[in-house]
């Protein structure tokens, strides 16, 4: 085979296995391509490894070779262990989807330190320009094998003190996590090592900067490794390493590094205390200073220990980050300094009198809005969107019982999941619902930000996808918004959400559940569910009513349901009951999902009985309105050959005599439904003496409630309907009872004879009583 056949190797390959699955290509071609890319392929060659052939074939001939045979497979190790230099630089020019290919051609730990050992010498000397592709290779090797904890100990230095390359900080993140969650204590006195050994460099002014690693060590791993941290950053010589360079030497870019570090080490209460105690002197100092007053500010914020500021207040801490972002400018911004201005106002807004400043400071709010429709704003959305929510609160939420006020908001669901501090400081400030409305009406939804929040929301992270929701939900606090809420597409976000489900004790969730409630209530389903069918809300909305019997102990919660309160329980019942109230197929949908649910039908009968009158009268109105698609109801409370049916139907006449008028005119109409609709069931209704005789009783005693009496009247009419001819004596309590003769006629004498259509009916049933 001549060299510009063999050329075609690789292409030929791909070629033949993309034609038919079924035709077996022969082992000989995987080889031939094997041999043309370990011999012909040249990573320096910008346009590809071979001429001719893109790196996508490449990789897919690799993959193809490692799957398809075993003896194609051992010919790729035989390959890579013949020069595992030269193997590194034709993988790490490949994607990292070909890691797999590399690390699974070794059996064992000890076959692959080979690897290992080259890899290690191309991260230590550094010159290796795929180091994101060396990273992942070791990471893999740690999850698939379990080496002796002095094979990998080289990584923590190695990568350590590259720590401030961009390339390398988000990998040897992780890589230090596996490492600690694999070998804890050894891993913890190397990195102890590790750093002392920098310290003793500072000491001895020796190394490449070496404090400064230290500083860039500590800021990447605090979220993750927060106690090993602590434990460095508390030691006494270090804090006086760190005055000394920011006094003396006038460092400007370490200054700022340091201001970062300190921002960050409050995640550890211990820590936080220990910087408020301290540095608040030198930080307030920095305030002075263009170039460190943001992050100064922001550090001395998450300290949230106000009461030890001597020179500055709350407000202008909130004054200078709002400065950089009326500064913001789409061309021409500092990201790292309005992400730490974004992150301390994520902290100060949730005081009221920095929220009273924000929302009428115009520049800063429509400046907000840019950094959101920013293309490039991804770091920022979720700072902003912390912002946006909490400036969209409704005062009355502060302290309702089981929402979200700004101290608890903080404790439970912190920025960036940093553990929020505690204070207890005075808040001065008054706000009022009125301007929350009008900051959400000219911010949020003019400005048709909903909107756009929408359209991005598959691409948002979940941390800004709950602020999102966040958002939706204090907008639909007010009725008159709710509708363009709507508009804006928010319900579909607010489904999405929901249908994720992807931590427990998640607390906004039951945020995005009372917003969907409220959407339901106040606006007509068939206005809202284009994309979506109403059954689909069925789910979530049974989220918030409580629980019986073993579905209680099987169901998953996905947040605390102590937060729970029964105005969450009164309204996913109203909101059922406009679902069920769709018109045609959706409706008979919505009712055929309920009643054929084994575990939503079970929270209906128990809240039939709720003790709490406007649980059970909502109960009431919910099973009222399904009785409009009578087939899939009718069956749980008249079906009479069924015991649990009829227990149901036996509860119903029991509560016609309920003491709660509203709750008694639902139970009429119930039957007044299912009599009208389904006149078979009508005419078994004649058979049931004790729903006849409570009714005629209310009827009889109640004269004060018209709409009860309408009720009863249907009902009525719809028995006297199913009386056959010449058989009214059967049913004395109807046609020979004096006393529900004269109610009858007392009726037609009160104001239900100003509807023709009572005024009509109640004569003919007069009629047949007299007949007798």
């Amino acid at each position: 085979m001549n060299e510009e056949e063999h050329h075609q190797a690789v292409n030929e390959l791909c070629e033949s296995l993309s034609k038919d699955l079924k035709v077996n290509v022969d082992a000989k071609d995987y080889v031939n391509a094997l041999d043309e890319i370990f011999r012909f392929s040249d990573p320096g060659n910008e346009s590809g490894l071979i001429s001719g052939t893109s790196n996508s074939s490449i990789e897919e001939a690799l993959n193809r070779c490692y799957l398809d045979h075993s003896e194609t497979k051992e010919y790729l190790l035989k390959l890579i262990n013949e020069d595992i230099r030269r193997a590194i630089e034709l993988f790490e020019v490949l994607s990292t989807q070909s890691v797999h290919i590399l690390v699974g051609c070794f059996e064992n730990s000890e076959a692959s330190k080979p690897l290992l050992q080259e890899l290690q010498q191309r991260i230590y000397f550094g010159e290796d320009l795929h180091v994101k592709y060396l990273l992942s290779v070791i990471l893999q090797l740690l999850t698939k094998f379990e080496y002796d904890f002095n094979d990998v100990s080289f990584l923590v230095k190695d990568l350590g003190v590259r720590m401030r390359e961009s390339d390398v900080k988000s990998l040897a993140l992780i890589i230090f996590i596996k490492l600690e969650s694999l070998y804890s204590q050894r891993f913890d006195e190397k990195f102890l090592n590790f750093i002392d050994c920098l310290i003793i460099e500072v000491d001895a002014d020796v190394g490449n900067d070496p404090l400064s690693i230290i500083v860039e060590v500590l800021t990447e791993l605090y979220p993750a490794l927060t106690a090993l941290c602590s434990q460095v950053f508390l030691g006494k010589k270090l804090d006086e390493m760190f005055r000394t360079r920011v006094v003396e030497q006038n460092d400007a870019q370490f200054s700022k590094t340091l201001l970062h570090l300190l921002s960050v080490a409050c995640i550890d209460e211990t820590v936080r205390n220990h910087i408020s105690e301290n540095y608040t002197s030198m930080l307030e100092q920095s305030l002075n200073f263009e170039e460190y007053k943001t992050y100064s500010a922001l550090v001395l914020i998450k300290t949230w220990s106000f009461t030890k500021l001597h020179n500055v207040s709350i407000n202008q801490l909130g004054g200078i980050l709002t400065e950089s972002i009326e500064k913001y400018n789409e061309d021409n911004g500092d990201h790292v300094e309005i992400g730490a201005s974004l992150e301390g106002l994520a902290y100060l807004s949730l005081k009221t009198s920095v929220k009273l400043q924000l929302r009428k400071n115009s520049k800063f709010c429509l400046n907000l809005i840019s950094l959101i429709k920013n293309e490039e704003k991804s770091a920022q959305l979720y700072g902003a969107l912390v912002i946006f929510a909490n400036l969209s609160v409704f005062p009355q939420d502060s302290n309702s019982n089981g929402n979200f006020e700004s101290k608890s908001l903080r404790d439970l669901k912190a920025y960036s999941d940093l553990k929020s501090p505690g204070g207890d400081e005075v808040d001065n400030g008054i706000e009022s619902k009125e301007d929350v409305i009008e900051f959400n009406d000219e911010y949020l939804i003019n400005n048709e930000l909903l909107s756009y929040l929408r359209t991005d929301f598959s691409q948002m992270s979940h941390g800004s996808r709950q602020q999102f929701i966040r958002i939706i939900y204090n907008i639909t606090r007010n009725k008159d918004s709710i509708s363009e809420c709507i508009k804006q597409g928010c319900t579909t976000s607010v489904l999405e959400y929901l249908v994720e489900k992807t931590e427990t004790g998640d607390m906004v969730r039951i945020l995005g559940l009372r917003a969907l409630t409220r959407m339901l209530i106040y606006t007509n389903p068939s206005l809202i569910f284009n994309k979506y069918s109403p059954v689909n809300a069925i789910p979530f909305l049974f989220e918030l009513l409580p629980k019986y019997g073993d579905e209680a102990e099987a169901e998953p919660c996905y947040f605390n349901e102590d937060l729970l309160t029964t105005t969450d329980c009164y309204e996913a019942l109203l909101a059922l009951t406009n679902l069920a109230s769709s018109t045609a197929s959706d409706g008979d949908d919505v009712c055929k999902r309920i009643t054929t649910n084994t575990k939503y039908w079970t929270v209906i009968e128990n809240l039939i009985l709720d003790e709490n009158v406007l649980i059970q009268r909502s109960t009431l109105e919910l099973i009222s309105n399904m009785m409009s698609h009578p087939m899939q109801i009718a069956v749980k409370f008249f079906n009479f050959e069924n015991p649990q049916s009829l227990r149901n139907f036996n509860i119903l006449v029991k509560l016609l005599q309920l003491n709660d008028v509203e709750s008694q005119r639902a139970v009429a109409a119930i039957f007044a439904n299912v009599a009208t609709t389904l006149p078979f069931v009508a005419h078994e209704l004649l058979s049931q003496k004790e729903l006849i005789e409570k009714s005629v009783q209310v009827f009889t005693e109640q004269n004060d409630d018209i709409e009860l009496k309408k009720r009863l009247v249907i009902l009525f009419y719809s028995l006297f309907d199913s009386i056959p001819a010449g058989e009214e004596n059967k049913y004395p309590i109807l046609t020979e009872n004096k006393k529900f003769e004269l109610s009858l006629e007392a009726a037609l004498d009160s104001d239900i004879k100003n509807d023709e259509d009572f005024a009509e009916v109640i004569p003919q049933m007069l009629s047949r009583c007299s007949a007798n």
